[in-house]
């Protein structure tokens, strides 16, 4: 008979024993792309490159064309960055090191929306003709990318964190009716993972003074990608 009382004791404290489950939960939505972004970079030409003494002439009219550009785009430009290096360039050869030439480089950082793009191309136009006057410098331009509003994305993120914890919440109640105990969330972690999008067009231009004018350059078009939030969840029954 005791031996029987105690074994339907230790059924009990079995029964009410806590049990903790773990498990990762995600949740999604379609983010909207709304902005474009292209990195716009002037290097030096060949001439530049092949170039063995420059003059502070040179260096001077290197100078005022950055300086122009920069002076056309502002503070309140599309376009952000503008600052630039003009160095020697140098190669080892047979142990020795021996300056070849010269670098120049020269970037901007384009962030803008579609209905801006009439400015971003004027932009690239205007900057094609500044160093198109300069022998010494060449045009380039990256492949335009369509991305993420930050400020959307900030919003899509705390509306995807709510939605986790709503469904870990759901899911405390069917492992409640599982596991016939009271079942509530004591931790969650909240982490993301973001699909970004970089479907893009290119358009380089070979160099800026062989007479070529830079066309404009299409708009790339791409399915709006999946925002996904996921977090570990640690539920407690009891």
């Amino acid at each position: 008979m005791q031996r029987v009382v105690l074994l339907l004791f230790a059924f009990v404290m079995f029964a009410h024993a806590e049990m903790t489950i773990k498990q990762d939960l995600s949740v999604s939505a379609e983010s909207e792309t709304t902005k474009y972004r292209s990195l716009v970079r002037v290097s030096g030409s060949e001439a530049l490159l092949n170039l063995k003494t420059l003059t502070l002439a040179d260096k001077n009219d290197i100078i005022k064309t950055y300086n122009a550009i920069n002076a056309f785009l502002g503070k309140n430009s599309i376009c952000k960055g503008g600052s630039f290096s003009i160095e020697p360039l140098y190669e080892n050869k047979n142990g020795a090191r021996m300056q070849v030439g010269f670098e120049s480089q020269y970037s901007l950082e384009c962030v803008f929306s579609e209905i801006q793009n009439s400015e971003f191309q004027r932009i690239l136009r205007t900057i094609e003709s500044e160093v198109g006057k300069n022998k010494y410098l060449s045009l380039g331009v990256s492949r335009i990318e369509k991305v993420l509003d930050e400020q959307a994305l900030e919003i899509l993120t705390e509306q995807l964190n709510a939605r986790l914890l709503e469904f870990a919440l759901q899911k405390a109640k069917e492992y409640s009716n599982l596991s016939h105990r009271k079942c509530n969330v004591k931790e969650i972690n909240l982490g993301e993972e973001s699909n970004a999008p970089f479907y893009a067009h290119t358009a380089t231009l070979k160099s800026a003074n062989d007479g070529a004018h830079l066309e404009n350059v299409s708009l790339p078009t791409t399915k709006n990608p999946q925002k996904t939030v996921h977090g570990q969840v640690i539920f407690n029954c009891r």
